[in-house]
């Protein structure tokens, strides 16, 4: 029998440390996989955008969660790990938390955040959020040293240079 796991997939794909663990684990123990992708839509309530601009970029939103699972799957498949993917609407760490408990999970893969323990407390990161408030058992991968700084550069440029 399989052991249901689910890996949430961000658009930033921190996420690659857990999909690399959960490969590994499937030579040790058979996983049925599902890669979760959620679209926090939430941003776009509030800041007076029109309905016509919101579904316009939630349409956006979508496609780029779909390229993003569709990257995201391909180790699975080379791997030949059972999979599917998903995309669902919501606050991230209670859409990760309401999948996994209402869809049997056994166990929700997550990689550490890339925030220091300083921006998680004052911002409050989905892992952060899902290690306490989920029901199901959650296995928080840890990066390498090479992972974290690729992150932290990442994050850096995104956030000083223009798109």
């Amino acid at each position: 029998m399989k052991s249901k796991v689910l890996i949430p997939v961000d658009t930033a794909r921190n996420s690659i440390t857990a999909e690399e663990y959960a490969i590994k684990l499937n030579w040790r123990m058979p996983l049925a996989v599902t890669l979760l992708n959620v679209l926090n839509t939430k941003r776009l309530q509030q800041h007076g955008i029109s309905p016509d601009d919101q579904a316009r970029i939630k349409s956006g939103m979508m496609k780029r969660a779909e390229s993003v699972l569709v990257a995201a799957a391909e180790p699975f498949k080379k791997g030949e790990v059972d999979f599917e993917t998903k995309i669902e609407e919501g606050p991230p760490a209670a859409v990760i938390c309401q999948v996994a408990e209402q869809g049997g999970f056994d166990m929700i893969i997550l990689p550490q955040s890339g925030f220091s323990e300083l921006e998680e407390i004052l911002g409050g990161s989905v892992v952060h959020n899902v290690l306490w408030k989920c029901k199901i058992p959650v296995l928080l991968v840890k990066h390498s040293e090479q992972q974290l700084e690729a992150q932290r550069n990442k994050l850096a440029e995104s956030e000083l240079l223009p798109r």
